[in-house]
């Protein structure tokens, strides 16, 4: 029976020693496996960053040509403004123009008139 009890000991021992060999395996997988991740995480936080200044950049960027429309858009309407000014002017011109040459018309008719009843 001390043979057997032996053996049994043996037996086990060499399982225990493939289970810890196995065990050991395992972790070091896990372990590369967990440097992987931390690697791949550390990837993930540089391209974040990197996105994080693109916007930063697409901010400024945005804000530029808000900039830019505005004053465009501002010096576009007033050239409107100045414009309508200038041609209001203009028709007023031509209006007082219009006034004094329909005085004139009627002066003319009334002359007309006159020399008519003459003849």
């Amino acid at each position: 029976m001390g043979k057997k009890m032996y053996e049994l000991m043996e037996k086990m021992y060499l399982e225990l020693q493939e289970t810890k060999k196995e065990l050991k395996s395992d972790i070091q997988e896990l372990t590369g496996n967990v440097n992987i991740l931390k690697d791949d995480v550390y990837d993930l936080k540089g391209n974040v960053n990197v996105l994080k200044d693109d916007v930063q950049d697409l901010k400024g960027d945005v804000k530029k040509i808000e900039t830019k429309l505005e004053n465009e858009t501002n010096e576009k309407i007033r050239a409107l403004f100045d414009d309508r000014e200038v041609q209001k002017e203009t028709n007023e011109k031509i209006l007082s123009t219009l006034d004094r040459i329909e005085a004139k018309v009627d002066v003319l008719q009334v002359e007309t008139a006159h020399i008519r009843r003459i003849k």
